[in-house]
């Protein structure tokens, strides 16, 4: 019974210790609103930019204020081709900005999940790789996540 006890506190404890690294957790770890331009970049230090088209052209949509876990029902909201088009599945290129190192990675699928394109601090690409046409999500953070195509 009293390793049953103690086996509880150990374990109550350790759920205290992650609620409060939850807590402290970076800016990263928001979830970002689509904008039409990075101009709250300065708050976290990164912002990603998706272009309806290949070459950076087209409309775009930036995301500064963290991660986004789902582009569902975001739109492409810049003029020019596809303006108001769902921004899931329909990005062809994408630029990243970082004051901070970050590294930006966009999913196949939502929630981080499935192949995916990153990028290094400050590059883009005219065409994604992995992710062309079918991209459903966004998260910064400070390493490259392995086996994801590199910019």
């Amino acid at each position: 019974m009293a390793k049953f006890k103690r086996m509880v506190r150990v374990a109550s404890a350790f759920s205290v210790a992650m609620g409060v690294g939850l807590a402290l957790a970076s800016p990263a770890a928001a979830s970002a609103d689509p904008t039409t331009s990075c101009g709250n970049m300065t708050s976290n230090g990164h912002c990603m930019v998706l272009y309806y088209n290949s070459e950076m052209k087209g409309s775009s949509v930036s995301y500064s204020g963290g991660q986004r876990s789902d582009f569902a029902g975001d739109k492409f909201l810049t003029s020019g081709a596809g303006k108001g088009s769902a921004v899931k599945n329909n990005a062809a290129s994408a630029k990243f900005l970082t004051t901070v190192g970050y590294w930006g990675t966009i999913y196949y699928n939502s929630y981080g999940v499935g192949p995916c394109d990153a990028f290094a601090p400050n590059h883009s690409t005219s065409r994604l790789k992995n992710t062309y046409n079918e991209n459903a999500s966004y998260y910064p953070g400070s390493v490259k996540p392995s086996g994801c195509y590199a910019f």
